[in-house]
């Protein structure tokens, strides 16, 4: 008996128009050591943007600040897994905006900085899926390609503006890994009581999503467990946790746990697995499925919405395949809808309301500096509450970067930035629509 050709766009019609899309995109969730991570991004964008100020390349400020957001990467991973992740990432961001710089720089047509533009979006999907990055995705890479597509570069502008997004990204870096210093066992303890406080509310609702994401935040607290046990500097807090973890563990099963100082606690404690690297983690990912489809939606979802744009008459292409990117990062069709909804919605909001009374303040550069380190900091914490809202914050940030190193008329900019988000999120839920695993037919 085959399945109906349709079936599978009806049956993602009715997610995607579920009235709980509504309700879910104004939840307000609750921020978890969100902190940290947010001084670390607003002291890389603040340090980038004020050491070429200083310098008296203010032009550049805007794409070391770009360089930056490489500490949006990695953020409560482990200090060996972190380093080799923020490397890479370091390096496609400011290749993302060589790369661009150079295309545009060459007259190349539109048609061909779309392609490339949905290949990056498609590609560093893949990327953040197979290394299982986790947020920010792959956006972050596309807004480093438009920022190379602004201000009609010549190529003289090239060099200096990877150089600028790479220095940036090494400032990122050094902040980032500066805690392996002072603490090194902190992201391993963080995911450790993760995992505890995840089963505590599994055992409190007894739902078995709670349950399954209970499981979830055990078996990542063991991969970094794994990680710091493979660093003679980390492994016995890390064995020491491992025994921790277990009791976590056997207390979500319903079974007795063993205390610490009692006999046969060693041999009850579970072995942590082998430390996998990103090679590794890669190899494993690849074999799953869902990969494949997400970086093919990407791909040509970005080809679709910059396509739109220029229809519309817009002039950033990239902040629409940014809409759709973002949109299809989402786990399921329902989410994928919350996050059309949400990123359309606050782009709109923070675009216009907020980005345009300041672009057309002409603000100096130090108070623009001031203004974008405020925000990147209020972004990161707000992100973990509720994703629309954080986009209010992210849209005037984006916009005062990109005036940093383009300017531009004010009102044109800010409603380019809604209209494109908005284009691209509405790209994206079609996407979610009309692209699914191929049916097979059964017998």
């Amino acid at each position: 008996m085959s399945t109906h050709p349709l079936a599978p766009v009806t049956s993602t019609a009715r997610e995607l128009l579920d009235p709980s899309v509504l309700r879910e995109s104004l939840k307000v969730g609750r921020a978890d050591a969100a902190v940290a991570p947010a001084v670390r991004v607003g002291l890389a964008g603040a340090l980038a943007l004020v050491g070429f100020g200083l310098v008296g390349h203010q032009e550049l400020a805007g794409f070391a600040a770009l360089g930056a957001l490489t500490s949006l990467y990695g953020r409560f991973d482990t200090y060996r897994r972190r380093a080799a992740l923020l490397g890479w990432v370091a390096l496609l961001m400011s290749g993302a905006i060589g790369l661009f710089t150079l295309v545009t720089a060459l007259r190349a047509p539109t048609p061909v900085t779309w392609v490339l533009m949905a290949l990056l979006a498609g590609g560093m999907t893949a990327f953040v899926l197979l290394l299982r990055t986790g947020a920010p995705g792959a956006t972050i890479v596309v807004f480093c390609a438009g920022a190379g597509v602004a201000g009609s570069p010549v190529l003289a502008d090239v060099l200096p503006r990877t150089g600028a997004a790479l220095a940036g990204a090494v400032l990122a870096w050094l902040i980032c890994m500066a805690g392996a210093v002072f603490r090194p066992t902190a992201p391993a303890r963080l995911a450790v009581r993760r995992a505890a406080e995840a089963v505590r509310r599994a055992q409190a609702s007894g739902l078995p999503q709670a349950r399954a994401a209970a499981e979830g935040s055990i078996a990542a607290a063991r991969g970094a467990l794994a990680d710091d046990a493979s660093w003679r500097r980390t492994r016995p807090v890390a064995l020491a946790l491992a025994g921790e973890l277990h009791d976590v563990e056997r207390s979500l099963h319903g079974e007795h746990v063993v205390p610490h100082d009692a006999p046969d606690a060693a041999e009850a404690a579970a072995p942590l697995p082998p430390r996998q690297g990103l090679r590794a983690t890669a190899r494993v990912e690849r074999h799953r499925p869902g990969w494949v489809l997400n970086t093919v939606r990407v791909t040509v979802a970005g080809v679709l919405a910059s396509a739109a744009s220029a229809a519309a008459g817009l002039g950033h292409a990239a902040w629409a395949v940014m809409g759709s990117t973002a949109t299809l990062q989402g786990a399921t069709a329902r989410h994928m809808a919350v996050r059309a909804l949400q990123r359309a919605a606050g782009t709109v909001v923070g675009a216009l309301c907020v980005a345009w009374p300041l672009l057309a303040a002409d603000l100096s550069f130090w108070q623009t500096a001031a203004l974008v380190f405020v925000l990147q900091i209020a972004t990161e914490v707000v992100i973990a509450v509720n994703y629309g809202l954080a986009q209010v914050l992210i849209a005037p940030m984006a916009l005062l970067m990109t005036a940093l190193g383009a300017p531009t008329d004010p009102s044109a900019l800010a409603v380019d930035r809604a209209l494109d988000t908005a284009i691209g999120a509405l790209v994206g839920v079609v996407a979610v629509l009309l692209i699914h695993p191929r049916a097979r037919a059964e017998r």
